[in-house]
């Protein structure tokens, strides 16, 4: 009993563990209904596959088109009203797939539906990230990043084993699961993160807003520290979406290791996420490394994880290769968004903060095509050593980048 007082006295107190938990609810929803959608539309409906799969390129452009008007909403109403809306109305939206399973909707309904929800989805995202970025200062900012990340792989590793215990239910019953637990996340972010809030930042959810694009694009375009991180983070993001994509087909069709190994890899990079993120990040700030060395060591470390998998003939060389990349995911996802968050100013956090959304979106979406067709053409060594040059091009953006002076003056000291 002593232990869960302690732990909603955490959640009600820290607003890191809060955020975390919003997160772990907004991807938990995503995680157990969305690796089954192309089965129920391929097995139970009898689509044919290559319309099935249209789904997801469709998503990806939800993905890049979705943030910028997301950015300029939660500038304009609050980050507050954007992380409850992007939850209450992605769990209408389950509510509404429910119905379209039950009535046996046609594709195009389907293909729709899954794209608004996306598109909220990043609507949460965006107002989130702008939430913390108000609400801590710099130096607070890796820490907090760190417990929504443990937030964000908690949701991702318990939704498919949530998904595989409904797998003999009806489907629409898997839609009203996930739109119940949006409509509980949707409490809890009200009740955890926007109740009694209190910035420490010195910014406010009421600052002057204005709604000028032309003065924004000269604000970002005009920063060339900030564009700079985000074509780092583009060519990153080309190589991150790999892992799940290029990586899986590789290990089990070219190395030839089985699929039981390749899931195992799989839980091995959650767990080391889970295990290792708050403790290594506190161990980089207490030996005092930048932030900018951060973010550019880790990268290196994609480099040497996605290159040694040119040269992997086992289960053993890709978990180890796996366990390399993990490490440099677990430095530098905290970092760039702390830099990112970093040249934001009031009034405009939501629209800075979308960019990055932006670009995670377009290599997202690119990158697994990408590495489709090296895969389809390439050995191992040439098709990892090409993907692991992007991350070498987001080494090089982000040592540039921190050539520059911050424009933020909160920051640039």
């Amino acid at each position: 009993m002593n232990i869960l007082i302690r732990f909603f006295k955490y959640l009600w107190f820290d607003k890191g563990i809060s955020l975390a938990a919003a997160w772990s609810f907004n991807q938990l929803a995503y995680a157990i209904v969305y690796p089954f959608v192309p089965i129920y539309l391929h097995k139970v409906r009898g689509m044919d596959y290559s319309l099935v799969s249209i789904i997801f390129p469709l998503l990806g452009i939800a993905n890049i088109v979705a943030p910028v008007p997301c950015g300029w909403l939660t500038d304009r109403f609050g980050h507050q009203v954007m992380m409850l809306a992007g939850q209450f109305i992605r769990g209408i939206i389950f509510f509404g797939l429910a119905v379209c399973v039950y009535l046996e909707a046609p594709f195009w309904l389907f293909a729709v539906a899954l794209m608004l929800n996306t598109a909220i989805g990043v609507a949460f995202q965006v107002g989130s990230d702008a939430y913390l970025t108000d609400i801590t200062q710099p130096e607070q900012r890796p820490g907090y990043y760190s417990k929504i990340r443990i937030g964000y792989n908690v949701g991702w590793a318990l939704g498919p084993m949530m998904g595989a215990f409904f797998a003999d239910t009806p489907f629409w019953a898997f839609f009203i699961v996930t739109g119940l637990l949006c409509m509980a996340g949707t409490f809890q972010t009200w009740f955890c993160c926007c109740r009694n809030t209190v910035s420490v930042s010195g910014r406010s959810e009421t600052t002057q807003f204005s709604g000028e694009s032309s003065g924004l694009m000269k604000e970002i375009f005009g920063n060339r520290r900030f564009v700079f991180l985000m074509l780092g983070n583009l060519f990153l993001m080309l190589l991150v979406s790999q892992l799940y994509s290029t990586l899986s087909v590789f290990s089990t069709s070219s190395v030839g290791i089985s699929s039981k190994a390749m899931g195992s890899i799989y839980s091995m990079n959650g767990t080391m996420v889970l295990a290792l993120q708050i403790p290594l990040i506190a161990l980089l700030k207490k030996v005092r490394m930048p932030i900018f060395m951060q973010l550019i060591a880790g990268t290196l470390l994609y480099v040497a994880g996605y290159f040694q998998l040119g040269f992997a003939g086992g289960a053993l060389a890709i978990a180890i290769a796996v366990a390399v990349v993990t490490i440099g995911e677990i430095i530098v996802q905290p970092a760039f968004y702390t830099l990112v968050s970093n040249e934001t100013r009031k009034g405009n956090t939501g629209r800075m903060m979308s960019i990055s959304s932006l670009t995670r979106g377009i290599g997202y979406s690119a990158g697994p095509w990408i590495g489709a067709q090296l895969y389809l053409r390439s050995n191992g060594i040439v098709l990892w050593s090409v993907l692991s040059s992007f991350a070498v091009c987001a080494a090089a953006m982000f040592l540039i980048s921190a050539l520059f002076r911050s424009s933020n003056p909160e920051t640039s000291a």
